[in-house]
């Protein structure tokens, strides 16, 4: 059997206990170590799934081959950064950074130290990304639409950064094509940062995309559409299915005969483990990450897009208000 990779996660939340449980089960992994601010959390995890517990990731730069990164995102850059610095790669959880330059500092990084730098963009890791990229070819509009019901967990960004994010790596990945011209709304409703958003997405291909996320819906729902030439596919992530249609002839000379339909399952898969099986397999064999530092720089890029354009928005908005209605506002919150 092949040496396994010492591996550690930084980060014993939600999603970091998720990464320890995967490193855990993965046979070309060892975990070394839960690393968390809070002692409690990290020993909890860590006790879970036979780790060391850890409170600061500094204690294991000398210990482990390879680290995932779930901290809040404020924290990704700077314990990103001292990670590749110390020539270990790194998984790190979306959104890559919260800004562009910080983005494209570490993937600067991580170039020059030679070391892996993968980002959690988990649903390109999907059974579902899978079967739609092969099915698609070229597509001229997409319709992403991501909506769940208000969680406290993930406030810390707004829910371009925390849901959207999700369908536009999907949908940048899909098209290959830059991105051209961003115009987006959206508002806060329950926090303190925008929590419902819609943004009209122009390619350098001619491709248009709309996307919309909410986290403050009263139920689930994850669903893309995809259009192509003769071929369209309304994409049903949540329960796994996606209805397929195309052309075999002429429909205005054979009618519903020249349609072809399709009902395909999405395969059940974990997405996160065949994340962290890639991760894994480009730390062995040298290749470049499905997403990697570059990938997840230029989500975040149409993500700050999306933000400008909605802060152009709300500025309207506002200066169309009159004192009084603020006032009336403010009260009747």
């Amino acid at each position: 059997m092949a040496e396994q990779i010492r591996t550690a996660v930084v980060g014993a939340g939600y999603f970091g206990r998720f990464h320890a449980n995967h490193y855990s089960k993965n046979p070309d992994a060892k975990l070394v170590a839960v690393v968390d601010a809070d002692a409690g959390r990290a020993k909890a995890v860590a006790d879970e799934f036979g780790a060391e517990a850890v409170t600061d990731h500094r204690q294991i730069l000398d210990r482990v081959d390879a680290v995932s990164i779930a901290v809040p995102t404020p924290l990704h850059f700077e314990v990103a950064r001292e990670l590749i610095a110390a020539g270990l790669h790194v998984l790190i959880e979306k959104p890559i950074t919260d800004t562009v330059e910080s983005a494209k500092a570490i993937t600067a990084l991580a170039e020059e130290r030679g070391t892996v730098l993968q980002v959690g963009h988990i649903e390109r890791y999907s059974a579902a990304y899978r079967v739609i990229s092969e099915k698609i070819d070229r597509p001229l509009y997409l319709e992403g639409y991501r909506i769940a019901p208000w969680k406290t967990r993930g406030v810390e960004v707004d829910v371009i950064l925390d849901l959207m994010i999700h369908d536009i790596d999907m949908i940048i990945g899909l098209v290959g094509a830059p991105v051209t011209k961003v115009d987006a709304v959206g508002t806060g409703v329950m926090g303190r940062k925008i929590d419902i958003a819609n943004a009209r997405i122009n390619f350098e291909s001619g491709c248009v995309a709309n996307v919309t996320a909410s986290r403050v819906s009263y139920k689930t729902e994850r669903r893309l559409r995809v259009f192509a030439q003769s071929n369209y596919l309304n994409c049903d992530l949540g329960e796994r299915k996606i209805f397929g249609y195309g052309l075999r002839g002429d429909p205005m000379t054979q009618g519903l005969a020249a349609i072809t339909t399709e009902t395909i399952d999405i395969p059940q898969e974990d997405s996160l483990a065949n994340e962290i099986a890639s991760f894994l397999d480009c730390i062995k064999t040298g290749k470049k990450p499905f997403v990697d530092g570059h990938a997840g720089s230029e989500a975040l890029r149409v993500a700050g897009l999306i933000n400008e354009s909605i802060d152009a928005q709300l500025q309207k908005v506002q200066s169309w208000l009159k004192p009084g209605d603020v006032l009336a506002a403010a009260a009747k919150g």
